[in-house]
């Protein structure tokens, strides 16, 4: 009787030990997932060194807290050099032309890749008028060096994400939080080029860079899901093992 009682013990406990496991889990993943870095109102640089890198596609949105710009690579694994300078005025100066051009917005970003060029049609000149981000335009590509002019309404801060599958620079300009009134209506965001014009919607990564919202409430029921199966086949152990002790 005893060694099936205790065999019955350590099942149910084990059990019990994988619920906890799970439960522990379910608190972590949200935070995680959340984690992307905080912003700072200061230059940044990254990427490999030696690294190249075609620019494909460039990508503007507004999140709730901030505006997104999104530079793809997607014929390269690894993150060519760059650099961004934050500066208080939207003026710039064209590479290699010395051409000096002016952005809207009253401070801007100068954003330099390095070992870079850019495909045939890609956009060079994007007008979103976002919250933050007022227009993006490319103000160089000469000798492997790509250079972008991002004029902004403030001199904001900002967060940079350099993410893969395809590879993507992600630059966070930050805002003010949305009223929360404005959740119910669709993004009227709006992705400008000099010949055409069209919606922006933050709904997909390799859009703008940021993860679906509406594949959160699937991940949160799969968990449940889990979680509910694992406490049934708790209890289902606990009553047997209940059971093999009464007939004992």
């Amino acid at each position: 009787m005893f060694p099936r009682l205790r065999r019955d013990v350590r099942l149910t406990l084990g059990a019990l030990a994988v619920t906890a496991g799970a439960l522990t889990l379910t608190g972590i993943l949200p935070a995680s997932a959340d984690s992307v870095g905080a912003f700072t109102c200061a230059d940044k640089t990254g990427g490999v060194a030696g690294a190249s890198g075609t620019v494909y596609d460039v990508r503007v949105a507004h999140h709730d807290g901030y505006d997104r710009l999104v530079i793809g690579f997607p014929t390269t694994n690894t993150m060519p050099q760059y650099q961004l300078n934050r500066q208080t005025t939207a003026q710039f100066v064209r590479d290699a032309s010395g051409q000096p051009v002016t952005l809207s917005g009253s401070a801007g970003i100068r954003v330099v890749l390095q070992n870079a060029d850019i495909v045939n049609g890609a956009p060079n000149d994007l007008k979103p008028n976002l919250p933050e981000i007022r227009e993006v335009a490319q103000i160089g590509d000469f000798e492997r060096v790509v250079s972008y002019g991002v004029g902004l309404s403030t001199p904001a801060c900002i967060r940079v994400l350099e993410l893969s599958g395809p590879t993507r620079l992600v630059i966070d300009v930050q805002t003010a939080p949305d009223a929360a009134a404005a959740t119910a209506a669709p993004s009227s965001s709006v992705v400008a080029s000099t010949a055409t014009s069209q919606p922006a919607t933050p709904s997909g990564l390799a859009a703008t860079g940021h993860p679906a919202q509406p594949a959160q409430p699937a991940n949160s029921s799969v968990i449940a899901t889990l979680i509910l199966g694992l406490l049934a086949v708790t209890a289902g152990l606990a009553i047997a093992g209940i059971r093999r002790f009464a007939r004992k």
